[in-house]
């Protein structure tokens, strides 16, 4: 017993003696093997293996990948560069939205996490701040039916799998060969980009070895140098897995060295009311005013194709079934009124003088209900042109059955980089195109122009 008691002592002496130079140590083998396990070497062994995962695919079906995952998804940015709503797909970072014909401005962020060595992106959640910024950008021929509003919009998107057909691969035209001809410009960036590699790593170890002790306590610069390599290694990994990206979608861009592509994705969207305005209303024009709340939230689940051709251009079909919670006022159910058009008309309720003055009050029964509707969108680019022609046609169902149509010229503005920067589409909207309400209720024509607008920013996901 007493002999445990002493050594217990002392191993207990021991360890609070030398605790400190044993974590140095811990920390400083640490640093050195992660520093080891990401150098030039495992950095084009990595680009390597992505690159051979893509050349072995079979060349007999005439289809299968040409470039990798994440060069696809930097390839499909450009190709879904149509940014006309909230909801449509995006793969930069943040984006906003402006409608016209609702005066509806909405920012929005996209959450999205490079996984694997060369992974697709699967899923996308998406979130936003949607507001109704001004009446006067909705001149719709009932009235301006939207007024100032704040919501949060959120969407989630199932991308589906990305399908490329190159044609059959034949040995006796090898110039031809679409497969052939992407396996060797993959090739020829994958060992230029070696070159670079090895050249950055050169300089960056000939920095180091002049790092001497005056930079350091000596007892400190093997870990500081640790602690330089790693964040060396790491930064060069990350900016050559997207270079190499980025190389192979510029490649297969420039060259349309396939025959189709196409892919699709599915979204749930749904808007939820945070300030809206209140209403007032009186059933007839002799009973009283009241405040009704509404709360307009709506949900849509969509899906779009898109067929991307390297002769025909490119084609998108959405189908969507939307529920909104409406109510009489957004439906224009019931009536705006003014103050001259009240008193003349032998209203008794003088108390409500100011909403009347303000032209927001209404007559009429007040109601709230929920309103499905079905939206149908097809929007096609000819050729490698980034204008186009789009085709929208919206019928609502039950109180609320208006069907309404669009049509639009959709312009895709391309940055330095040859990247969607700004797209526009100046439209032609028909309301109510089935005559439902009547022609009392109308304070206008039934069509007008509108603009959509589209800014994706900030980083591009790959």
């Amino acid at each position: 017993m007493i002999k445990y008691i002493f050594v217990h002592y002392y191993a207990a002496k021991f360890f609070r003696v030398y605790k400190r130079s044993f974590f140095a140590m811990v920390v400083l083998f640490s640093l050195h093997v992660s520093s080891k396990s990401q150098t030039d070497a495992s950095i084009f062994a990595k680009l390597n293996s992505i690159n051979k995962t893509v050349t072995n695919n079979s060349c007999s079906t005439g289809n299968g990948a040409l470039i990798s995952n994440r060069a696809m998804n930097i390839f499909l940015a450009d190709k879904t560069g149509y940014l006309s709503e909230s909801s449509d797909l995006s793969y930069y970072t943040n984006y906003v939205t402006l409608n016209t014909a609702e005066g509806k401005l909405t920012v929005n962020h996209n959450f999205q996490e490079a996984t694997g060595i060369d992974e697709p992106i699967k899923t996308l959640l998406s979130v936003g701040v949607s507001m109704h910024i001004a009446n006067s950008f909705a001149p719709t021929f009932l009235g301006n039916n939207f007024e100032n509003e704040l919501g949060l919009t959120v969407n989630y998107k199932w991308l589906g799998k990305t399908k490329t057909s190159f044609g059959a691969c034949i040995a006796v035209q090898p110039a031809a060969n679409k497969k052939l001809a992407m396996d060797a410009l993959r090739a020829a960036i994958i060992h230029s980009l070696q070159i670079e590699i090895n050249k950055k790593e050169t300089d960056f170890i000939a920095a180091l070895n002049a790092i001497d002790t005056a930079d350091f306590m000596p007892q400190n610069l093997p870990a500081g140098k640790e602690i330089m390599k790693q964040d060396f290694y790491e930064d060069l990994a990350l900016e050559y897995e997207e270079k190499f990206a980025q190389l192979q979608a510029t490649k297969l861009a420039n060259t349309n060295n396939f025959k189709l592509i196409t892919t699709g994705w599915t979204s749930l969207t749904a808007y939820l009311p945070l300030l809206f305005p209140k209403y007032t209303v009186a059933p007839s024009l002799t009973a009283n005013f009241n405040q009704k709340h509404s709360y307009p939230l709506d949900i849509t689940l969509s899906h779009t194709r898109l067929w991307e051709s390297s002769r025909l251009g490119r084609l998108f079909i959405t189908l969507a079934g939307k529920v909104l919670f409406n109510n009489s006022k957004l439906s224009y159910g019931i009536d705006k009124i003014n103050l001259t058009t009240y008193k003349n008309m032998g209203g008794t309720d003088t108390l409500r003088l100011a909403e009347l003055t303000n032209d927001k009050a209404y007559i009429g029964l007040y109601k709230t209900f929920v309103t499905p509707s079905i939206k149908g969108r097809l929007v096609y680019f000819p050729g490698t042109s980034h204008i186009g022609i789009s085709f929208l046609m919206e019928q609502n169902f039950g109180s609320y059955n208006l069907l309404n149509g669009r049509l639009g010229i959709p312009v895709v503005l391309m940055n330095s980089k040859k990247l969607p920067a700004l797209n526009l589409e100046f439209y032609l909207m028909f309301y109510d195109m089935s005559n439902k309400i009547a022609a009392a209720k109308k304070s206008g024509g039934k069509t007008f122009l509108g603009l959509g607008l589209g800014i994706p920013f900030s980083r591009l996901m790959f």
